[in-house]
């Protein structure tokens, strides 16, 4: 078999919950009135109505840790994290029992890969607000990154048992059972999260790709051709299918699949890689040598 031993990425679910705080104060009406935007509007409009009730010099403390808070907020949205950053320290330095500030910037570093800082930050969140379902998905997502998977799987339970529908908490938890050997319990966890959230491609893919590595061939191709339904350009979900049906020696139906894929994502260096393998299988010496020597261009581990 020459399956890849990992799990597509968007099983990790990051959650962003935090709700814009209520800020608008009535103090002098035009200041006012820009805090009322700061809250209730949003992009660059907010930024503009928060930085002009900061500058007013009418909020002190915790009504301009909000001000601050809304235009880290709306910085987040934009994908502009170093000014998201700096507006979330201030929010907490003028506020430091500011839990949503702790848990947007604990996301913040989680993005950035700094999963010591975003433990940190979710700590704090988590001891202001314990019930704060968003901030264990997240802090588990932290641990999982630094190969913690007893840590991450102890969040993950937290979160399912404040919130049993949580879908996320269920998909990263099967995500760390896997990468632990636990297929069965990977299975059941993924299943639970497709029940809850039927029309998500991710769980499906995953419990297929678990599926696959019990060796029942036949499960894993159902959840890909159902993941491929729900998100027909799901390339990784295409190449994993391939690389089924050339497990189960049919190598027209792979073929299609990895072309699928090539079609889509001609970059793609797993689905590269694999066609390569099929095409040597298949006698295609000189196909199959050019595209594993592409692929290994593209990412020079890949089929290691």
């Amino acid at each position: 078999m020459r399956h890849f031993p990992s799990l597509n990425r968007c099983a990790i679910r990051v959650l962003f919950a935090a709700l814009l705080a209520s800020a608008a104060m009535p103090i002098a009406q035009a200041a006012a009135d820009d805090a009322q935007q700061c809250t209730d509007a949003s992009g660059v409009l907010a930024i503009a109505a928060c930085d002009r009730a900061i500058a007013s010099g009418n909020y002190r403390g915790r009504q301009l840790a909000e001000l601050h808070f809304n235009r880290a907020f709306e910085y987040n949205e934009r994908h502009e994290s170093g000014p998201a950053m700096a507006a979330f320290d201030e929010a907490i330095r003028l506020n430091p029992d500011y839990a949503r500030a702790y848990f947007m910037r604990g996301n913040l570093w989680l993005a950035r890969g700094d999963n010591d800082r975003a433990i940190r930050d979710f700590n704090v969140a988590l001891d202001l607000d314990p019930n704060n379902t968003d901030a264990y998905v997240n802090r588990g997502v932290a641990w999982y990154a630094k190969d913690d998977n007893d840590r991450a799987i102890a969040d993950y339970d937290m979160a399912i048992r404040l919130n049993p529908q949580e879908g996320g908490a269920y998909s990263n938890r099967g995500g760390a059972w896997l990468v632990k050997g636990d297929h069965a319990r990977a299975i059941a966890d993924f299943g639970e999260a497709i029940r809850i959230n039927p029309n998500d491609p991710c769980p499906v893919f995953n419990r297929g790709f678990a599926f696959s590595l019990k060796g029942d061939n036949d499960r894993a191709i159902a959840d890909y051709n159902e993941a491929i339904r729900i998100a027909p350009t799901y390339v990784a979900a295409l190449t994993n299918r391939g690389n089924v049906w050339s497990d189960k020696g049919d190598n027209d139906r792979a073929m299609a699949d990895f072309n699928a894929a090539l079609r889509i994502n001609p970059k793609y260096a797993k689905a590269l890689y694999l066609r390569g393998m099929t095409r040597l299988e298949m006698g295609d010496n000189a196909g199959g040598a050019a595209d594993v020597a592409s692929a290994r261009k593209i990412d020079p581990k890949v089929g290691s």
